[in-house]
């Protein structure tokens, strides 16, 4: 069953999924703005969230009563797992509903939003394995910017930050490695090594 939840407050939805629950119903729940067509403004996906923050184990989406996909695909970015629209076959039909409805072209955007965006969702902030590749070129690593003798100090005349990134010290370092001690000879234009660097 789904069940638009229009003209509602969380409160009162709650009172339908407990009856719905109650008789092991298998719903899921609609945000929606019953106005054709919907301005953007009066969409509220912060509505929807909060049906999801609610009902967790609900599935949740939007009934959508605005002119475009856009709102539908907004929806699928914060999680909704269905989405609604209106469709006609074409949009010169008359009725009160036709500008806030999808045609075949629309209806056929909508759904191969609804293929990518669920692949897009979720993550942590991290480095994603195949981004390595780009890494070592998009990160720079220190390097010796002239010739450097064992028992030289390293400084900003000596050392600085290169691409690509495929040295041992990131360029983070920096900083805390200027004015040790190199315990070899490094010629210009070498990435520095960790065994290069005098540690005391």
């Amino acid at each position: 069953m789904i069940v638009s939840t229009g003209m509602n407050s969380t409160e009162s939805v709650k009172a339908t999924v407990q009856i719905l629950e109650k008789h092991n119903a298998d719903f899921a729940l609609l945000h929606t703005t019953n106005l054709y067509p919907t301005p953007s403004h009066l969409v509220r996906l912060g509505a929807m969230q909060e049906l999801q923050k609610a009902f967790p184990h609900v599935n949740v989406g939007l009934s959508d009563h605005t002119d475009s996909n856009l709102a539908c695909i907004a929806a699928m970015s914060l999680g909704a797992t269905i989405v609604e629209r209106h469709f006609t076959d074409h949009m010169e039909r008359p009725g009160p509903d036709i500008v806030n409805s999808m045609d075949t072209q629309s209806l056929k955007e909508l759904l191969a939003a609804s293929r990518v965006i669920p692949q897009m969702l979720g993550g942590t902030k991290q480095a994603a394995q195949e981004e390595s590749v780009t890494m070592r070129f998009a990160f720079s690593t220190l390097v010796a910017t002239k010739d450097i003798k064992k028992g030289d100090h390293f400084t900003v005349d000596n050392i600085w930050a290169k691409r690509p990134g495929t040295g041992e010290i990131p360029a983070a370092e920096y900083q805390e490695t200027l004015g040790k001690l190199a315990t070899v000879d490094i010629p210009s234009d070498t990435h520095i090594a960790r065994n290069m660097i005098d540690e005391p």
